[in-house]
């Protein structure tokens, strides 16, 4: 293939020469006149032209012919292969048609035992054909058989369904009743808190009525008593030396917490010792004086108070703030010479109460 390109290339001829091979170099040009010299090289480079092209055309085709050739060598290479394959595929077929020939032969000798076994399994398919057909009887007993359970069932289910909703309807009246029960029981039971809380409150106010009350009469009595000292040696006194008083508060007061505390309404004054306006009582004269004083505290405030002689308290009065309006009360018989003064000191809390007949008072009188 080269040895033929290269002839090829060699025996270039030129169209413009005659089919001759000088060079258009070699051409006199003198020879020419100067209207075809133009023309001559115009054919000249067209020629030169043609020749270049040829020759990258024979350098393209050379290319090609070495990559064909290199093909040409891979397809030989690989036919070599597939040649090495296919002599070892039909080594191995061989092989197997050997094998096959041989199982053949023993398919042959085993036929006949076959044959034996195809007809003892015929023979054992007419017996299960048989027993098919019996079984196929048994089917038919058992499916009636079935139908009618299957009805029993259903009715059976019905009458489930029926108590199953009967129950139900039973435990819904029971949780119901439950509940109401459950509610009433709930309620009775804040009713007895209620009334063992009320019972217990009336219990306390009670008992606190009866200690006020056995206090009360305790000091009632000692009024009394000394009521009827002054009754009796009242009659041994001159009228002259009388000495009695008793003054209420106007109104009642939530503040009042410090000083005297004065008693501005007078309801006695025998031998005008008491001075409501800075309520303080002044002796008129020397003797034994009893003074009492009572006082309510304003709606569970604590209240104490002191009756003081010249500045020095002698007894006191509590009012507890154990419930509302709670009473105070004391009395002290004194020995008072001409111009001792005697009132009500506050001591303690805040506030007093009244009522438009005098809950809070002070008293006193001269009994020897």
């Amino acid at each position: 293939m080269l040895l033929l390109i290269s002839r090829v290339k060699t025996s270039t001829i030129s169209m413009l020469t005659d089919d001759e091979t000088t060079n258009a170099t070699n051409l006199n040009l003198d020879t020419l006149d100067s209207n075809n010299v133009d023309v001559f090289r115009q054919l000249l480079n067209q020629e030169t032209i043609i020749r270049m092209t040829l020759v990258k055309n024979v350098h393209v085709l050379m290319k090609d012919m070495l990559t064909l050739q290199e093909k040409l060598t891979a397809a030989e290479n690989r036919i070599s292969k597939i040649h090495t394959s296919t002599d070892h595929e039909i080594s191995k077929l061989k092989e197997e048609v050997k094998l096959l020939k041989t199982e053949n032969e023993f398919l042959k000798n085993n036929s006949a035992q076959v044959r034996a076994d195809i007809d003892y399994l015929n023979e054992n398919l007419t017996d299960l054909s048989n027993t098919l057909t019996d079984v196929k009887i048994e089917v038919r007993y058992l499916s009636i058989t079935l139908f009618d359970i299957n009805t029993n069932v259903r009715e059976t289910a019905e009458i489930l369904q029926h108590h199953n909703n009967s129950m139900e309807n039973i435990n819904s009246d029971i949780a119901h009743n439950d509940r109401k029960q459950s509610a009433a029981l709930l309620e009775l039971g804040k009713q007895h808190v209620r009334f063992i809380d009320d019972f217990h409150n009336t219990t306390r106010t009670m008992k606190a009525d009866i200690d006020q009350f056995q206090t009360d009469q305790w000091r009632l009595s000692a009024s009394v008593s000394y009521l009827e000292l002054f009754r009796n040696n009242q009659t041994k006194c001159d009228q002259n030396q009388e000495v009695a008083f008793t003054a209420s508060v106007t109104s009642s007061s939530t503040t009042w917490n410090s000083g005297t505390l004065i008693f501005d309404v007078v309801i006695t004054n025998t031998g005008n010792g008491y001075n409501p306006s800075t309520g303080v009582f002044t002796s008129p004269i020397s003797g034994t004086y009893v003074f009492y004083v009572s006082a309510v505290e304003y709606s569970a405030q604590h209240l104490v108070i002191d009756i003081v002689l010249n500045s020095v308290s002698k007894v006191k009065a509590l009012c507890d703030n154990s419930a509302s309006y709670q009473t105070g009360t004391n009395m002290v018989v004194l020995e008072l010479q001409k111009g001792d003064s005697v009132w009500v000191r506050h001591y303690g809390g805040k506030g007093y109460y009244t009522h438009s007949v005098p809950l809070t008072t002070f008293s006193g009188y001269l009994i020897s």
